[in-house]
């Protein structure tokens, strides 16, 4: 990837994530996305529960996606919704950080600090127990893949990514 380009230029794909189990979803699509022939303006990256410093991080670019995975009771675990930041203040989710993304982008956009397009993306999990599993389980690993298959084809409608069921809007 070339990361000489103006991040004006250059379209921003932030996972977003936790290195405990399902919480790392959103870590998992971008590191599917690493394995894809991209073009070189996508630029890809994962924050371990970002909080505010997500705002100075899309600063510059016109085009920025986020991924992160949410509680929610009614959507099943694996579900994949593609939302707007009023649409994810209004769900019936919790982020798995401590200043979840909807109060992150509400901050942004009263800053008037969101970029000019921004989609969001968000990986339904279940609530964790007790202490968090290690590792992905089998339902979000594939919802992570279905994505970033999704995410590549958007970004390069030409590749030759097999596509599964795409995610609900």
């Amino acid at each position: 990837m070339n990361t000489n380009l103006p991040s004006e230029q250059a379209q921003l794909i932030i996972g977003i994530g936790s290195p405990f189990g399902d919480d790392r979803a959103g870590w998992e699509v971008v590191e599917q996305l690493q394995r894809m022939d991209l073009p070189p303006e996508i630029r890809l990256l994962s924050l371990d529960r970002p909080g505010v410093e997500l705002i100075e991080r899309m600063r510059g670019h016109a085009r920025v996606t986020l991924i992160d995975a949410v509680h929610s009771e009614e959507h099943p675990p694996g579900t994949c919704l593609e939302l707007t930041p009023e649409q994810l203040h209004l769900l019936a989710c919790t982020s798995t950080h401590g200043f979840g993304l909807a109060d992150t982008l509400k901050l942004g956009q009263s800053l008037d600090a969101l970029p000019p397009s921004l989609q969001l993306c968000a990986i339904c999990i279940s609530p964790p127990k007790q202490s968090p599993a290690a590792i992905i389980t089998p339902a979000i690993q594939t919802a992570a893949v279905t994505l970033a298959r999704q995410l590549a084809l958007q970004v390069h409608p030409s590749g030759t990514y097999t596509m599964e069921p795409s995610c609900s809007r």
